[in-house]
């Protein structure tokens, strides 16, 4: 656990107060690197609802890529747009599709075998998008799919498929992908412990 923590303030869809997440001063793994990375994109978004955030990072780990979910370039960020579900959902365009597009848009490196890391689960239209943009590993720390995915409303699309595709999904806080029981090999007691109940067992059959 890191020593200090800096915070970075976001807004949290309210008029008053402001969200502070945490930034560690030190991560030890490339997952967790990225994945903060995914957060501070995140910033970005004007969704008052739910910002998102994504990074595309090759099999070098080097970020190809970042999106947010916002409106498409040049379309006004109309307050009543944004405070309107359905409507906004109808209108904007998701975290990871960002993120694909501006690749493309800026003739990045090839996408396959790449990881994206994002603050939210896919929806099936964004796995659908990864699939073909040659992604292979999703990477997030979300416990749940998104409930309002227009097209895959019991998300069992989605799962099959990422299975089919052969998409690796590392999201250690989600029921659906984190393992259903923990595997471990039992300890030995110390061989002293051992000799001694061998000890009282000849005792008391004595």
């Amino acid at each position: 656990m890191p020593d200090k923590v800096s915070t970075t303030r976001v807004p949290n869809g309210k008029e008053t107060g402001q969200l502070f997440i945490p930034i560690p001063a030190h991560v030890d793994t490339w997952d967790e690197y990225f994945l903060h990375i995914a957060v501070a994109a995140s910033i970005k978004s004007k969704d008052p609802r739910c910002p998102v955030g994504a990074v595309i990072v090759s099999k070098n780990n080097l970020v190809l890529s970042t999106g947010f979910n916002g409106l498409a370039r040049g379309f006004h960020d109309d307050e009543q747009i944004l405070q309107d579900t359905d409507e906004k959902l109808r209108l904007i365009c998701h975290a990871e599709y960002n993120a694909i597009i501006n690749a493309a848009r800026i003739g990045t490196c090839p996408l396959e075998g790449a990881t994206i890391y994002v603050t939210k689960f896919p929806c099936f239209t964004c796995c659908n998008a990864l699939v073909q943009a040659g992604i292979h590993r999703i990477y997030t720390h979300d416990s749940e799919f998104w409930k309002d995915d227009p097209v895959d409303q019991d998300h069992s699309r989605k799962k099959r498929l990422l299975h089919e595709a052969h998409i690796s999904v590392i999201a250690p806080f989600h029921p659906d992908f984190c393992p259903g029981h923990q595997i471990t090999v039992p300890k030995k007691p110390p061989a002293r412990e051992i000799a001694q109940r061998l000890v009282e067992n000849q005792s008391e059959q004595a």
